[in-house]
């Protein structure tokens, strides 16, 4: 049986947005400077308008860069949010790793605390969140559920689960990799932006929400 906190993806390595490790190799000193420069114009405008309400145009030249150079390394805008949820994303890795370490609390309640951070980071990270989002249709929205980032979002929860059913916890015969995918399913970004936007839910009501879909609670 697999430790807590491990997985076939492997939770010891440190995921981007997009799923990959990072890159040890160096970039060219101008390749680097424009990509910071183009991070920084994008999350100023997008900070200050939303999303949806930026062209590529303008982003280009708010960093003092061509379209070209723009368009060669983020052909669109849902690229230049996923490149912005980078940090983010490996610091709610860390927390995760952290928290699974600790000591005090049984898997019913590490998942529950797990499923409260995921809540705060879509939170957090909403905009951002949306706007990756917007850009993909079709196939491309059904492929985020083979990717790694969800695959790591996946095995950690089904990592509590099953030691939940070891130590007794939940039942023997619960289906810990459907149950999974259910409890994730609200974190979606379409169905979080439309509780938290549209309809005003707090925080506080969709984490005790989650948490009220876990058998037993």
């Amino acid at each position: 049986m697999e430790k807590m906190g491990e997985s076939k993806i492997g939770f010891r390595k440190s995921l981007d947005f997009s799923g990959q490790e990072a890159s040890g190799a160096a970039e060219r000193r101008d390749v680097a400077r424009n990509r910071g420069r183009i991070l920084e114009a994008a999350r100023a405008l997008f900070e200050d308008r939303g999303v949806v309400n930026v062209t590529m145009e303008e982003i280009a030249r708010a960093a003092g860069v061509g379209k070209g150079t723009l368009y060669r390394r983020f052909p669109h805008k849902g690229l230049l949010c996923h490149a912005l949820l980078d940090e983010p994303t490996r610091e709610l890795q860390a927390e995760t790793l952290e928290g699974l370490g600790e000591d005090g609390a049984g898997p019913v309640e590490k998942l529950g605390l797990f499923l409260d951070r995921l809540v705060r980071f879509n939170d957090e990270n909403l905009d951002l969140l949306y706007g990756g989002h917007e850009t993909l249709d079709g196939t491309e929205r059904l492929a985020h559920f083979a990717h790694p980032a969800y695959g790591w979002l996946r095995c950690t929860v089904i990592g509590l689960l099953r030691t939940a059913q070891r130590d007794g916890e939940l039942a023997v015969g619960l289906d810990a990799d459907y149950l999974a995918d259910a409890l994730l399913a609200p974190l979606g970004v379409d169905l979080f932006y439309h509780q938290r936007r549209v309809l005003g839910f707090s925080t506080e009501r969709m984490s005790d929400g989650l948490r009220s879909l876990i058998p037993g609670r």
